[in-house]
C-alpha cells in the first residue's frame, strides 16, 4: 500500500509539472504574440517605426521575452528558440534605428515563428490531429 501511495504522489507531481508547463508556455507565447500583433498595428498606422507607440510596443515585448527566455529555454527546442531570439533582438535594433522596410520583415518573421511554437509547444485538438 506504501508503494501505491508513492507511486501516486510521484504521478500526481509530473501530471502537475506537465500542466504548468503547458499553461506557463502557452501564456507567455501568447503574451509575445499579441505584443508583436501590437507592433505591427502601430508599424501600419504611421508612416516609419520610429515613433513613440511603436518603440514603447516593441520595447514591451522584447521585454516580456528577455523575462521569461531562460525558463523557456528549459523548456524548448534551443535551435528555435535562439531564432527567435535573434530576431527579436534585430526587431529591436531596427525599430530604433528607424529600419522601417527590415523591421516589418524581422517583424514578420517573429510572428510566424512565435505562432509556429504556440502551435507545436501547446497540445491543442488543432495539432493532436
Amino acid at each position: 500500500m506504501k508503494k501505491l501511495i508513492i507511486v501516486s504522489v510521484i504521478f500526481a507531481l509530473m501530471i502537475g509539472g506537465a500542466v504548468w508547463e503547458i499553461l506557463y508556455t502557452s501564456s507567455v507565447y501568447e503574451q509575445i504574440y499579441r505584443g508583436l500583433s501590437a507592433v505591427e498595428e502601430s508599424i501600419d498606422k504611421h508612416e516609419d517605426v520610429l515613433n513613440e507607440e511603436t518603440v514603447a510596443l516593441t520595447d514591451e515585448a522584447v521585454e516580456i521575452w528577455e523575462k521569461n527566455k531562460n525558463t523557456l529555454f528549459c523548456l524548448g527546442n534551443h535551435n528555435v528558440l535562439r531564432t527567435v531570439d535573434e530576431k527579436l533582438v534585430s526587431l529591436k535594433a531596427m525599430v530604433h534605428i528607424n529600419y522601417t522596410d527590415d523591421a516589418k520583415v524581422m517583424l514578420q518573421v517573429a510572428l510566424e515563428l512565435v505562432d509556429a511554437i504556440r502551435n507545436d509547444a501547446v497540445p491543442d485538438i488543432t495539432n493532436l490531429f
